[in-house]
């Protein structure tokens, strides 16, 4: 296996992942989070600003990204403000992780089990299209996983040669790997798993001084690359001046509110948001369209059953059943200890992890796993057998992977079918984080599909294209529950947005099982004494708000019909939360944007609505609506006023 042949095809393949991420990065759209990376490192860069809590997605950002913000200003100088060119060059530093993650491979792999494993092992990682997905992304899912083996490493080589020199090597990547993220406390109990690395544990034990030395310059050598890569600023500063959020930095503040640890305030106050919110998250966990409220340790087994190219996944689970068939793991030491770390990142992920929006959490777990079911296959791919097997698997993992070419992201292998049920599996980043939101409009103009009702708040008649996520249920898992289990989608663009044909005897149905409210006597509490003004079937009656920053209205809308009525909220610009009061004094609310509709099936009597502006994101700005009310089929009476109500989703009448 170790031939020239061997290392000419592993580099290919090599080449084939960079060029796959480097083209991705140059065609895909900016996702949910890239901005807020490079803002948060752009921000430390130029001003010295670490603050975390004025946008919630600024919670876990890091410096590590401050790389790809000096690309992005690099490239500003030399090609100027091209929106396409700045995209890539701040992703270009990602790619260039994604190098190190397969060098580190290779390297840590060769460690483990020699050369013949170690191309094993660096052509199943590079064949794997995820890592590709999201080492062409702005974000710092790949260079952790890089960053993890390079620490394992720095551990072997500890492990073989316990000295100063190797331990300041495993402090100075442990440093990186929090300057990464948060996640890096995981390598923590990774270090004390050094023991079983070692040929000789007991060895490690013998020079207790030297042992001690070597961690002090261990951890000496960790404070200075995290206080480096956070510009050294807002260092050592005592834990009473800092607002802290989770309970153990709570106590131990509260306990010792004098004391200043050597590190970065900023890295303080990042990892106690991470401990205070870990289980709160910003969307829902669904999976194999379920919702589970507090996760599942389904969630990352099944993503890597779906999500790896299908030949592929059969080498790796039969490298690993050899490997625990001929007890590899417990004869060699280096692959014993890249089993455990295996083990203890899953078992963490799967079972107390709890943001689970993503395969992306987990991606330096696929070259652990390709490291450990490389061991297991060494010996017969040096013995020359399965030969013809092996490049019967390159080519179908290629051919897999070419099928996603530019849009890896929502990579699923040949098991999954059809693609347009991929939603009734798996969502989230997974599959779908905002990359083709620049293109779906290109993509409806190219279909000649002009009349489509993009993103609607609930499905209409007609031509309905919803985004993956949204029509999954991650960011509300109600509001299209019921076309999950009514309709199935006709196809998808670019497996990141799916379409429906409704009929109106679908839509007639949908308002009378899903959006049926009757009378309260709530509402005719609250529109008691208003004069309301009759409106014809289809005749609309403007609402339009123009308001200054500081001020925040909300509004009760009063609709009498005697007969029923399909009334409806249609928003022509800006935004507006909406909602129908019931007996509670509750008024749950959607959030209705501009070019959507929000339609209710109106039981005879008086019903009331809350309607309440939606923030501007930059506050600053004077809110700004512009919609009408339109009742369907019957008459009604309407009215509006302003309510003393200013909360939104849900608003309570007090």
């Amino acid at each position: 296996m170790s031939t020239p042949g061997a290392r000419l095809l592993t580099l290919s393949i090599v080449a084939f992942a960079l060029v796959h991420a480097t083209w991705a990065a140059w065609d895909q759209g900016w996702t949910y989070d890239e901005p807020f990376h490079l803002l948060w490192s752009r921000r430390l860069l130029e001003s010295g600003v670490t603050e975390r809590e004025s946008q919630h997605r600024l919670n876990t950002k890091t410096p590590v990204m401050i790389p790809n913000v000096l690309a992005q200003k690099l490239a500003r100088a030399a090609v100027g403000n091209d929106p396409k060119g700045l995209r890539l060059a701040a992703r270009l530093p990602s790619v260039a992780w994604l190098a190190v993650l397969l060098a580190a491979t290779f390297a840590l792999s060769r460690r483990a089990a020699g050369e013949a494993a170690a191309l094993l092992a660096t052509a199943g990682t590079a064949l794997d299209p995820n890592l590709a997905a999201h080492g062409s992304l702005a974000t710092v899912d790949v260079s952790y996983a890089a960053v993890t083996l390079l620490t394992l490493a720095a551990a072997l080589a500890f492990a073989r040669a316990p000295r100063p020199r190797q331990a300041m090597l495993v402090g100075a990547a442990v440093g990186l790997a929090f300057a990464t993220k948060f996640t890096a406390v995981l390598l923590l109990p990774a270090l004390l798993l050094v023991p079983l690395a070692a040929e000789s544990p007991a060895r490690l034990w013998q020079d207790r001084k030297a042992l001690l030395a070597s961690v002090l310059g261990g951890v000496v050598a960790a404070v200075l690359v995290l206080g480096a890569a956070y510009l050294f600023r807002e260092m050592s500063m005592p834990l009473g001046t800092l607002t802290l959020r989770s309970a153990p930095l709570k106590r131990l503040s509260a306990a010792m509110p004098w004391l200043a640890l050597p590190l970065p305030a900023s890295f303080l106050t990042g990892l106690d948001l991470t401990l205070a919110h870990e289980s709160g998250r910003e969307g829902n966990v669904v999976l194999r369209g379920r919702l589970y409220p507090e996760g599942t340790w389904l969630y990352f087994p099944l993503s890597w059953l779906v999500k790896t190219p299908l030949l592929a996944l059969g080498v790796l689970l039969a490298g690993l059943v050899r490997c625990v068939r001929d007890r590899i793991a417990l004869s060699n030491p280096a692959v014993r200890y890249v089993a455990a770390n295996l083990v203890l990142a899953l078992a963490y992920f799967s079972l107390a992890f709890r943001t689970q929006l993503g395969y992306r959490y987990v991606l330096m777990c696929i070259p652990l796993a390709w490291i450990v079911a490389a061991a297991g296959l060494a010996p017969a791919a040096t013995a020359g057998r399965w030969r013809w097997a092996g490049a019967a698997v390159i080519v179908a993992s290629l051919v897999e992977t070419a099928a996603y070419f530019g849009n890896p992201l929502s990579f699923t292998n040949a098991a999954v079918w059809p693609k347009r049920r991929v939603f009734r599996l798996i969502a989230d980043s997974s599959v779908d984080w905002g990359q083709n939101r620049e293109k779906i409009g290109r993509w409806l103009a190219a279909k000649g599909v002009a009349d489509t009702h993009l993103d609607p708040l609930h499905l209409l008649p007609g031509h309905d294209t919803i985004d993956l996520n949204a029509l999954a249920g991650v960011w509300d898992f109600e509001q299209h529950r019921w076309l999950r289990e009514h309709a199935d989608p006709r196809g998808h663009f670019g497996h990141t947005y799916l379409w429906f044909r409704i009929d109106y005897p679908t839509f007639d149905r949908f308002l009378s099982e899903a959006r049926r409210f009757r009378a309260s006597r709530l509402g005719q509490e609250l529109c008691e004494g208003q004069a309301l003004a009759a409106l014809r079937p289809d005749a609309s009656r403007p609402f339009s708000v123009s308001e200054e920053p500081a001020r925040n209205t909300s509004w009760i809308a009063c609709v009498n019909t005697a007969r029923g009525t399909d009334f409806e909220m249609r928003a022509r610009k800006g935004a507006v939360y909406v909602g129908h009061y019931g007996e509670d004094r509750l008024c749950e609310t959607e959030r209705l944007l501009a070019g959507q509709e929000a339609w209710y099936r109106l039981e005879p009597g008086v019903h009331a609505f809350c309607v309440t502006e939606v923030p501007n994101r930059r506050p600053r700005l004077p809110y700004l609506f512009q919609g009408a009310w339109i009742p369907h089929g019957r008459p009604a009476s309407f009215a509006i006023r302003e309510a003393p109500v200013v909360r939104h989703g849900p608003v309570f009448i007090e």
